[in-house]
This record gives structure tokens, C-alpha cells and sequence, in this order.
């Protein structure tokens, strides 16, 4: 979806116009945030304070597994796939491919996990070291 060639400009046009059409299913959505490259950290997952918008990761390329975990949930949330109320989010150091910082859960659904597909939490579980659990952090998430 983003690519390291792409300026802040690019990117915020390449993100309206995935918000803004209605076509995209839940898998669409989470197929274009899984061809994301990963990012070094850019984001203090335990300072939620100091996290900056989705549209601030978007425009400064702040995509972290974090920052990813961030848009794809607004983006979601704008779509109407998710509520706000109902998604928590927890740091994760992910046993299978080494990558650590936030996911989104949502009755016992995990996003951003696995990159290509929702998991279960159970799976989650299995597979994880969970570090951090708040749904506090949900008022946070902004579309």
C-alpha cells in the first residue's frame, strides 16, 4: 500500500482514497495494510499520550508495527468494521515472526497479528508473549 518511495503527500491521498471507497471488504483492507513493510519503532506503545494521529503516522511515515496496528483500526473503525468500544489494544511480542507493539482485539478477534488475516485470540495467546492490556488506549484511535 505505502511504499518508501512515496512522499507524506502520496501517502495521505493513497489512505483517503482506501477510506473513502466502499467496495474494500474487511480482507481487502487488511490484505493492503499487510503489504506495509514494517518499520523500525517509532511509537511508545506504553506512553499513549504521546502517540500521534493516524493521520500524523500516515503523513510522517511513522509505520511501526504500531503505527500499522493504529491506522489499519481507524481506518476500520471509519468504515464501520469495528467499534470503538469494543477494541482493545495490547502489546504483543510476537513469537513467530519476532515483531513487537500493538494489536487491536475485538470479541476475541486480533488484528494485525498476522498481517495477512484476523487470528483468535486463543492463537494469540499460543503464539505471543502479551506485555500490556488497555482499553483505555481505544480513546485514542481517531478517524
Amino acid at each position: 500500500m505505502f511504499l518508501n518511495t512515496h512522499t507524506s503527500k502520496d501517502r495521505l491521498k493513497i489512505w483517503r482514497d482506501l477510506r473513502n471507497d466502499t467496495s474494500h471488504s474487511l480482507d481487502s483492507i487488511i490484505e493492503s495494510f499487510s503489504q506495509i513493510k514494517v518499520c523500525p519503532r517509532f511509537i511508545d506503545y506504553y506512553t499513549p499520550k504521546s502517540w500521534p494521529t493516524p493521520f500524523e503516522i500516515v503523513s510522517e511515515g511513522y509505520l511501526c508495527h504500531s503505527g500499522i496496528t493504529l491506522v489499519l483500526l481507524s481506518t476500520l473503525l471509519h468504515k464501520g468494521f469495528i467499534l470503538k468500544g469494543e477494541i482493545d489494544l495490547c502489546v504483543i511480542s510476537n513469537n513467530i515472526n519476532g515483531e513487537t507493539g500493538l494489536v487491536g482485539i475485538q470479541n476475541n478477534k486480533v488484528y494485525n497479528f498476522d498481517r495477512n488475516k484476523v487470528v483468535d485470540l486463543d492463537y494469540v495467546k499460543d503464539n505471543a508473549t502479551v506485555f500490556h492490556n488497555n482499553k483505555l488506549h481505544t480513546d485514542l484511535i481517531s478517524y
